[in-house]
């Protein structure tokens, strides 16, 4: 997986505390605590990876106008727009950076840590 990931991969090397510090990781982790924490993350990720909202909506199973309507909704809370690249890459960036030092996370778990035999698991 580290070879999919490239240059990314470095990104695993930044403390922790640094990461979760930033206010897009921050704002990131914020949308994870939300009440639709869960679906908020996967749209967020669906729509970061995509070329276009019915894409996104595609990946997700559900229509257009529902991942419009998370969409807005997980803007406000971003603060971000996801509707042009620099947004989308920005917030791809520290949901990636919230993923690998969120609480609970192989990071921060030493039992997964060993599972996955060190730091990385990649």
């Amino acid at each position: 997986m580290a070879e999919d990931l490239g240059a990314l991969v470095l990104l695993a090397d930044l403390p922790a505390s640094t990461a979760l510090a930033h206010p897009d990781v921050a704002a990131v982790a914020r949308l994870s605590r939300g009440p639709d924490g869960e679906p908020a993350l996967a749209t967020l990720e669906a729509v970061c990876r995509s070329s276009s909202l019915r894409e996104a909506a595609k990946l997700l199973c559900l229509h257009h106008s529902a991942v419009a309507h998370r969409i807005r909704r997980i803007e406000r809370i971003l603060r971000v727009s996801l509707s042009d690249a620099p947004g989308r890459q920005r917030m791809q960036t520290a949901l990636l950076l919230w993923q690998l030092n969120a609480p609970g996370n192989w990071r921060n778990d030493p039992e997964s840590s060993r599972q996955y035999g060190g730091p990385h698991p990649f």
